[in-house]
């Protein structure tokens, strides 16, 4: 307690007034309720966020070598047949080799046919972990003794949606090109199968299988794999990067496309991590927003204690010891909150992986680690700091006189310059942190300048829907006049309303937009003339046949033809593609092997953006046609140089000029086109589409699949409908996970308006009574109430809708090269839920005002 000689022993003073601060914690923690539900739910979301990204590098890196099949992985396009490279790497270790490729499956005793991921292995597969199969194979029968031939057909293993799709069960015969198959069982799981994504079941088989079935020939878009696994006295990381070198040395132009065991898979470790990110974004969002919750929490606080502040200052504590000591309940309840949220969130992984398991896509190694709790508590008191620092200002400016009225506090204007001060550094230091420990700077400066801007126009709207209420006409309806002055009175909910509530609708408006766009571009806007089917494999010397089928099939359909062949860049202007700095909207196009043509035309749905088309006799030097995006994100123009390897052979083309793809119209188009000698002697496929006038209802379609597999069993084909529904399924699940986080942020909003709700009580509370005296109903109240919530929640619906609209929109435009389109059904749905929402929690807060008898208040005020 403060006494007149504080000044001879300041550090006494101030810890005799935190002792007492603490004293009164005790009993007084109840009322820090929002407060605590806000910080722990943000800093679990940023710190289970980050955890689970951390605990998915932990299984890359422990797991890398069974996730790739071995300690290093090369793989090219099918074309040389690789023996140099093999002999190469059987010197260093073990080898395996796979084939992959797309193929048609289908019965034995049926027309149903079906696309497929077919692998064919040798018997060193797996060189690491274990082929899992439903049912288990039994003891002394090993997994490539199951894929042998018996009595003229060879074992298969498929994953079960291929018996869903073919209304097939194990024991039945299939038909692969010109091989027989009898499915010896299900996949259960793949040691080498992560991020393996495809349009069709995946299928394994003995590479004696692939060759009896006919599918490899010159050209074929098949992909070649050599898997090794270092002896175990050179298993060593170091020797995994030497070997990698001395590959790269010997074989410089092979074409080989290197993975080591410390990154299985670069492309899915980036993917985890953007979406990681995008996350904590969101989860950091639900922080900010919880933070209004800490001010109206503190606010109310101070309401409660004003006796005991009071107190404090008649015994002659100054306005910043009072200050002082609601500020060490506050950070120490901080403190403890985000330590709480930071072990629930560090428990997230755990959870995760015992909850889904084998369903998840990729490994989890959960463990603790102190850097995700610090950020996580760093980043819970500096929210809490920065949105305190104004409530507490009035524990410090007003006077002992006002705190002891018993009447409830009012607003008492801006904070004072200290407040302000430390809100404005506080705010910084969170924003700093924020980019610190952000993997993505430029995207975290964005989203903290979205923030900041989202704030400042919830706020002006806030006031301008309270200047609109002062202003506006009294009306003669009671409930109407009670609810419009509610909107401007003194501590008004009206700004923590929106600020909580706008935040929420907003995000959620975002990103059902921006996913209801992409399911539009990808269905439901497919232009007419799109192929209804793609067919691929095509050889030349049955091109004219199979095109002829196509048009006795369907007569009024349109076939379009395209040589492909498959090939990986490799240098960028002399540079090797392992170190080009690519954009992430190119950066696919270097990983792997694209599809590639050459032409002597522009192709249909391609215009051309800069340069001009080469003449149709061209016979120079190979001249190369790139897509503008992919040139801008990999930072080349005009008479700049593009090498790719095609079946081992590098060929270096200068680009020509730039082209603008029509990618949504589905028609044959690719990112490199090359001029019609570029690739003079070398083997390729066709590529054909059908486009029908009208859409085929399914078993029409599977009637065309069955037998084009059946006449031509070594070409494979696709519907667009089938590709289409694939994509969309991959959406949906995206999409769920989005909004599920994205709904944190309505869990906040509840807990924001609950504190604000709760920091306004007493008045509300002091205001019904009088009310209730001077003859107002219980019904006239309840409806003032619902009016009040109801303006609040259309006021924070328009704005959220208008400006969540907006943002997908920017995203639409900006990062998805999309065209947008408003849908109203969907932005009056959020609406509406908005609406509701605000209804319910606002009388849920507010029920206990009804209850209240003048008579027992009025004697205690």
């Amino acid at each position: 307690m403060p006494t007149p000689d504080r000044a001879r022993r300041p550090g006494a003073a101030q810890w005799a007034l935190a002792r007492f601060a603490l004293r009164d914690l005790r009993g007084s923690l109840r009322f820090y309720g929002v407060f605590i539900a806000c910080l722990v739910l943000g800093v679990m979301a940023i710190v289970g966020v980050d955890a689970t990204a951390r605990a998915f590098r932990d299984g890359l890196a422990s797991q890398g070598a069974v996730l790739l099949g071995g300690d290093l992985a090369f793989s090219r396009a099918l074309g040389a047949s690789g023996e140099k490279e093999r002999a190469f790497l059987e010197r260093r270790g073990k080898v395996s080799q796979i084939t992959t490729l797309r193929a048609m499956a289908r019965r034995a005793d049926a027309p149903a046919s079906n696309l497929i991921e077919m692998k064919a292995v040798d018997s060193a597969y797996p060189l690491t972990g274990a082929v899992k199969t439903e049912p288990p194979l039994g003891p002394g029968r090993g997994f490539f003794a199951a894929l042998a031939e018996r009595n003229g057909a060879f074992g298969l293993f498929a994953d079960r949606s291929l018996g869903a799709r073919l209304n097939a069960k194990l024991g039945d015969r299939l038909e692969i090109g010109a091989a027989h198959f009898v499915l010896a069982g299900w996949l259960a799981g793949e040691p080498d199968s992560i991020g393996a994504i495809g349009f069709g079941p995946r299928v394994i088989v003995s590479a004696a299988a692939l060759h009896a079935s006919g599918l490899i020939m010159p050209g074929s878009l098949g992909r070649l794999s050599l898997r090794l696994r270092l002896a175990p006295d050179k298993a060593s990381d170091a020797e995994v990067v030497a070997t990698r070198k001395a590959f790269m040395a010997a074989f410089p132009d092979s074409g080989f496309e290197i993975r080591t065991r410390a990154a299985p898979s670069p492309q899915l470790s980036r993917n985890v991590e953007r979406f990681a990110q995008f996350l904590s974004l969101i989860g950091l969002t639900a922080l900010v927003c919880g933070g209004v919750g800490v001010g109206n929490s503190i606010r109310g606080l101070i309401d409660r204690k004003r006796k005991t502040l009071a107190i404090l200052k008649a015994l002659g504590a100054s306005g910043g010891e009072a200050a002082q000591f609601v500020l060490f309940q506050t950070l120490l309840v901080a403190a403890a909150s985000a330590l709480i949220g930071a072990a629930l969130g560090l428990a997230l992984p755990g959870l995760v992986g015992a909850t889904l398991g084998a369903n998840l896509p990729f490994p989890l190694e959960p463990h603790l680690d102190g850097r995700d709790a610090f950020s996580g508590v760093a980043f819970g008191l500096l929210t809490a700091l920065a949105f305190a620092a104004a409530p507490l200002d009035r524990a410090r400016s007003l006077p002992a006189t006002t705190l002891l009225r018993e009447t409830a506090m009012r607003d008492s204007g801006f904070p004072g310059q200290r407040a302000v001060a430390v809100a404005i550094l506080s705010a910084a230091a969170l924003f700093g942190f924020a980019l610190l420990v952000g993997a993505d700077r430029g995207i975290t400066a964005e989203f903290g300048f979205a923030v900041l801007v989202s704030f400042a126009l919830l706020y002006g709207v806030a006031r301008a829907i309270m200047a609109l209420a002062r202003r506006a006409p009294h009306s003669r309806h009671l409930s109407l006049r009670l609810a419009m002055a509610n909107l401007h009175r003194p501590g008004a909910l009206t700004p923590s309303f929106l600020i909580s509530l706008g935040l929420g609708v907003t995000l959620l408006t975002a990103l059902v937009g921006v996913e209801r766009n992409l399911r539009a571009e990808i269905g439901e806007s497919v232009p007419k003339d799109s192929p209804s089917f793609f067919f691929f494999d095509i050889q030349a010397a049955q091109a004219g046949a199979f095109e002829a089928f196509l048009r006795k099939e369907a007569p009024d359909g349109v076939v379009a033809v395209a040589p492909m062949l498959r090939g990986r860049i490799v240098k960028v202007n002399g540079v090797p593609a392992e170190q080009v700095k690519a954009g992430d909207k190119a950066r696919w196009a270097l990983d792997g092997d694209r599809g590639i043509t050459f032409s002597a035309q522009i192709p249909k749905g391609s215009r051309l953006v800069a340069g001009t088309w080469w003449p149709a006799q061209y016979g120079g030097p190979p001249l190369v046609s790139l897509e503008s995006g992919v040139a801008q994100g990999l930072g080349v123009k005009i008479g700049d140089t593009i090498t790719v390897n095609v079946l081992g052979r590098a060929v270096t083309a200068r680009i020509a000029n730039l082209r603008k793809v029509n990618w949504r119209s589905f028609n044959i188009n690719f990112v490199m086109v090359f001029s019609p000698d570029a690739f003079a002697g070398a083997p390729f496929t066709r590529l054909m589409t059908l486009s029908l006038p009208e859409r085929l209802d399914p078993a029409r379609e599977a009637v065309i699949l069955a037998d084009a597999a059946k006449t031509f069993p070594s070409v494979a084909s696709v519907s667009l409908r089938e590709t289409l529904a694939t994509v969309d399924g991959v959406l949906g699940k995206l999409s769920i996970a989005i909004q599920s986080a994205a709904s944190l942020a309505f869990v906040v909003s509840a807990l924001v308006l609950s504190g604000a709700l709760a920091a306004g009580q007493r008045a509300r509370i002091y205001e019904a009574v009088v009310l209730k005296v001077l003859g107002a109903t219980r019904g006239r109240l309840l409806g003032a109430l619902a009016l009040e919530f109801a303006l609040l929640g259309a006021a924070t619906a328009g704005f959220g809708v208008a400006a969540g609209s907006l943002a997908a929109a920017i995203v639409a435009h900006q990062l998805l090269d999309l065209s947008f389109t408003f849908f109203p059904g969907q932005a009056l749905a959020v609406a509406l839920g908005a609406v509701a929402f605000a209804l319910a929690v606002g009388l849920a807060g507010t029920w206990r005002i009804l209850g209240e008898k003048p008579g027992r208040r009025l004697k205690e005020e």
